[in-house]
């Protein structure tokens, strides 16, 4: 067998390197792949100015009892308790700013209440003998919140706590009764202080608009009220729960941010 020379070894390899690369070129190139901007994490800021509207149901926990160091006309022959639940519904405004992952904020709402309970006891009275039977009706037309909030931002979700100073308009019903006969009735308004906390969770659905679940607790502690009757004391607390809808004006710079790494 004749061997090649190496002159000849040198030329077919110089030939395979330069004729290399021109066929390479010809062949088809696969396309770049570059990740659906749906696959990378996006960071939603929470930090904006924001009005809304909530509905959901309310608890009132009422107890009513003769007051203290008093001689009324009526004796109540027990305390009244009271539970009744029904509809209630509003508006917040409130702005929020965020230091990711923690979020601070201040809220102010309005809750227009139909929560209206009645109880009824045994009453005596010894002027006017025949009277049997007190009741107490307690009915919340609406309540005001101002308060604090912080939450935990995990991108659209944000988890929070709320807490502060709370007010009630509520009117007081006391009637007494000869039998099954209404035999005088008196009612007295007020508006009553107390302080509420709360705790949430809330969904940023699009840049703007935001969907929320949250329970607060209201608390306004007892006071004395002066019927002409029985004058007596309420103790009142209200536990409510709500589901709203947030609409935010994002400050500038603020809003979702796709922060995509490849």
């Amino acid at each position: 067998m004749r061997r090649l020379s190496p002159g000849l070894v040198a030329l077919v390899l110089a030939a395979t390197a330069v004729a290399a690369p021109a066929m390479a070129a010809d062949l088809p190139v696969a396309p770049a792949y570059y990740p659906p901007a749906a696959f990378a994490p996006a960071l939603y800021d929470w930090t904006g100015f924001y009005f809304g509207v909530h509905v959901g149901g309310a608890l009132l926990s009422d107890s009513i009892n003769p007051a203290p160091g008093t001689a009324p006309p009526t004796v109540m022959n027990g305390t009244i308790k009271l539970g009744p639940v029904d509809v209630v519904g509003g508006g917040q405004i409130g702005v929020n700013y965020e230091f990711a992952p923690w979020v601070l904020g201040i809220e102010g709402t309005l809750t227009s209440s139909a929560i209206s309970g009645t109880g009824t006891v045994g009453a005596t009275a010894a002027a006017a003998p025949t009277i049997s039977g007190e009741s107490f009706t307690s009915a919340p037309t609406w309540l005001v919140t101002a308060t604090g909030r912080l939450g935990y931002a995990a991108n659209a979700l944000l988890f929070y706590a709320k807490g502060g100073a709370a007010w009630m308009r509520v009117d007081y019903t006391q009637d007494q009764f000869v039998g099954l006969l209404n035999a005088g009735t008196q009612i007295i308004t007020d508006n009553r202080s107390g302080f509420t906390a709360g705790l949430g969770v809330e969904y940023g659905m699009t840049e703007n608009l935001s969907a929320k679940f949250e329970y607060d607790f209201f608390d306004f502690g007892t006071k004395t009220y002066n019927f002409t009757a029985t004058p007596v004391t309420v103790q009142s607390q209200i536990h409510v729960v709500t589901v709203g809808l947030n609409y935010r004006f994002n400050w500038a710079g603020g809003g979702p941010v796709v922060a995509a790494k490849y």
